[in-house]
């Protein structure tokens, strides 16, 4: 009996440290989830008061709207500067990792933009490229070259985003890869180096196949973070830019909510995309165990 009391009470004790994870999944991911798919299957619209049942027709209508395989195809675009920020946070880590002279400075500067405020970097960018009196274009008038219209024309917009984006993650990708790097044993590198490597040859034997288990976990999380793009469209342009040419996927389903007051549109529009999503990240673990280093 007194065995049977211990164990209800050690029961009744795990509860109640997962009760308040369990119930911020519920409230805040598994109730919103089961609305979002009902309301999926229902006209709903904020200025109707009634919305009807209609099955999967707002799914047919999104893959029948040419807007939205723009804005799948300007989200995809919105991946590229990954491998970009990705290979100079790299660079940085190594030469902050060397210790040199003012690392620390340079790690402070690194990181700042990515803890701005990104309507502040936006204002900021938009500054510098502007066309009529940008920073960007003076520079590159000086050297005879006509600088683009880079705000209103949406595939140098795109471009600039992108070069925003890769600035802004630098300093933070740095900072994963640093850490990384400290966590490295030294003995490695000295027997590699007794062994007759060069830094080249030790950095392809030693450090990349260590530091692929943060390159993983770097790629995942920022793939995701870049196919969500949405402030720096809205802030950069007006419905997307000129014939929808910047607009992404959740810029697109927030205009449908918000915009158009299309509350069921956007929530299949939103449903599709977390698949999207999900799949990708499936697949991504998938062949993670074919390169990633789990260790011995």
């Amino acid at each position: 009996m007194f065995k049977r009391n211990m164990k209800y009470k050690e029961r009744m004790a795990g509860l109640l440290f997962v009760m308040p994870s369990l119930l911020q999944f519920v409230f805040f991911f598994l109730l919103p989830l089961c609305l979002c798919i009902f309301a999926s299957m229902t006209d709903w619209n904020v200025l109707v008061r009634d919305k009807s049942f209609i099955g999967i027709k707002n799914f047919i209508e999104i893959f029948q709207d040419s807007k939205f395989w723009i804005a799948l195809r300007n989200t995809f675009y919105m991946l590229l500067p990954i491998p970009v920020y990705m290979t100079l946070g790299l660079l940085f880590a190594m030469a902050c990792d060397k210790k040199i002279k003012g690392d620390k400075l340079f790690r402070v500067l690194y990181y700042l933009p990515y803890i701005s405020s990104i309507v502040a970097l936006v204002l900021l960018w938009k500054w510098l490229f502007n066309s009529e009196f940008g920073l960007v274009n003076q520079v590159l008038g000086f050297f005879g070259i006509g600088g683009p219209n880079w705000l209103n024309d949406p595939v140098w917009t795109k471009r600039m985003i992108v070069i925003m984006i890769s600035w802004k993650m630098i300093g933070i990708t740095a900072i994963y890869f640093l850490a990384s790097l400290k966590n490295i044993p030294a003995p490695y590198y000295e027997a590699a180096t007794i062994d007759g490597a060069n830094s080249v040859q030790r950095f392809f034997k030693i450090t990349l196949p260590l530091l692929t288990p943060i390159i993983f976990y770097l790629l995942t999380v920022n793939i995701i973070g870049s196919l969500q793009t949405f402030i720096e469209v809205d802030l950069f342009t007006k419905d997307g830019g000129r014939n929808y040419g910047v607009a992404t996927i959740i810029y697109y389903i927030w205009q449908k909510a918000f915009n158009y007051s299309q509350m069921g549109y956007a929530c299949a529009a939103a449903i599709l995309f977390g698949v999207m999503i999900l799949l990708l990240t499936l697949i991504q673990f998938k062949i993670s165990n074919k390169w990633v280093y789990e260790g011995e």
